[in-house]
């Protein structure tokens, strides 16, 4: 039996002889994107890269997700390893597809490629020799929470759960058997972070349209929505004083012609917080908002909530060891030893509420995220550190008789349940009427 160091060091062997191959999926995924639920040539690939080694993969999961588990060779805890694979929509991004405007303007690319590599990496060292449990490569859907019309069809249609990938995993029971969750978002450098959870508003204002030059007996649903605007502005300073939530929104429609008053108009809006009852509460505020102003020029509003992503928790002992496993690669780099927060959301945030689970980090991109300046500026990073960094970890916490994992895994039962879990989505998944109210 090789020693842990040994082991390692054929692991790292092993991502680095496939290095053109993984950067070149990182390179093809880059140049094929794909938004969420829509990830069909990035799946085709990921399943293939699995298959290929030689691994049995299920699916799809939410459309386009999978998994594909590497036994041990002893029973232990089952390690995740999570590849997100869809892209943003942002025509204008230099490096965009022009028919789509879709571009991995947030490293997706990456993501998916880090995973690959650490699978390619650990299946041809011949690792599970040596684990106690299994490794488990979960490609996922979807982590953007954009199009939220499309996806909401797809939810009445049976075809995904909720309206993140990962989240719609849990409930088509992906994770119900995994101990340990893990995967590493490409950045500038070497860290793990809290992130807000957030709700989903679609705010639909419903007014009486006439001819724009005869007004007296409308109620204007622009007007309407306008004013919530302003008033939800206005309510900013009822929680500016702290420094995690976010609420932002956009106006979706405005009316079909100038000539008619606008008998519709919809909003939609996110609402950011790093607890679960910071979100109920500013979801509250945020429905009085908009009911008052829809009341105040005459017209009804539905306001549909919609379950986004819990805020995510990082496991203290993961952090070590993602921290060891970094330095081990690179001693010069200076790593987070506490967990961060950033303002942004994920739904690893969900994973990371039923299982011990960490979001890590990595160098590679440059550029600012979501914008038209992001890009991969250094595929040795990006794609393969980003890889010996997962299946480093993966060894740390299965090698011998996987006492590291062991020991993280036994925190599991402790935490939220997959049943107040549903409960949780059910609870932020609803539609209210002021029409129905009257």
């Amino acid at each position: 039996m090789r020693t842990k160091e040994q082991l390692l060091k054929a692991v790292y062997e092993a991502i680095d002889a496939q290095r053109d191959k993984i950067i070149a999926i990182g390179e093809r995924v880059w140049k094929n994107p794909e938004p969420g639920y829509r990830e069909y040539k990035t799946s085709e690939l990921a399943r293939k890269t699995l298959e290929d080694l030689g691994l049995k993969v299920s699916g799809n999961y939410s459309i386009t997700g999978m998994r594909a588990d590497l036994p041990g060779a002893s029973q232990g805890p089952k390690v995740a390893i999570l590849g997100e694979m869809d892209s943003l929509l942002l025509p204008t991004h230099p490096e965009c597809d022009p028919e789509t405007g879709a571009v991995h303007a947030c490293g997706h690319n990456a993501h998916i490629t880090g995973m690959l590599g650490a699978a390619i990496g650990l299946v041809n060292a011949k690792a599970a020799k040596e684990l106690a449990g299994t490794v488990a490569f979960i490609p996922c859907p979807a982590e953007e929470c954009i199009e939220l019309g499309w996806r909401n069809e797809l939810i009445k249609q049976g075809k995904i759960k909720v309206l993140g990938g990962k989240a719609s995993m849990i409930l088509e029971g992906v994770f119900d058997d995994i101990d340990i969750a893990m995967m590493n978002h490409v950045g500038g450098g070497y860290s793990a972070a809290g992130h807000n959870g957030f709700v989903m508003k679609h705010v639909a204002f419903k007014g009486t349209s006439t001819h724009a030059a005869y007004p007296q007996a409308s109620n204007n649903a622009l007007s309407a929505a306008n004013l919530a605007l302003h008033g939800l502005a206005l309510l900013r300073e009822t929680f500016s004083g702290d420094s995690y939530i976010r609420a932002h929104g956009i106006l979706t429609n405005g009316g079909d012609t100038v000539n008619i008053i606008p008998d519709t108009a919809t909003l939609e809006y996110q609402l950011r917080a790093e607890t679960l009852d910071k979100i109920k509460n500013l979801s509250a505020k945020f429905d009085r908002c908009v009911k008052g102003c829809a009341s105040a020029l005459g017209c009804h509003v539905d306001i549909t909530t919609m379950h986004g992503y819990l805020p995510t928790i990082t496991d203290p002992d993961l952090l070590t060891i993602y921290g060891d496993v970094v330095h081990s690669l690179q001693p010069e780099v200076t790593v987070a030893e506490k967990q961060g927060f950033s303002t942004g959301s994920t739904d690893m945030g969900d994973v990371s509420q039923i299982i011990p689970a960490i979001h890590g980090t990595c160098k590679g991109a440059r550029g600012t995220g979501h914008g038209i300046s992001y890009g991969i500026d250094n595929p040795e990073l990006a794609y393969i550190e980003n890889a010996k960094i997962l299946a480093g970890m993966a060894v740390e916490l299965l090698y011998g008789d996987a006492e590291s994992g062991k020991k993280i895994a036994a925190r599991k039962p402790s935490m939220m349940s997959i049943e107040e879990y549903k409960d949780i989505v059910r609870g932020f998944s609803t539609t209210e009427s002021t029409q129905n109210q009257e």
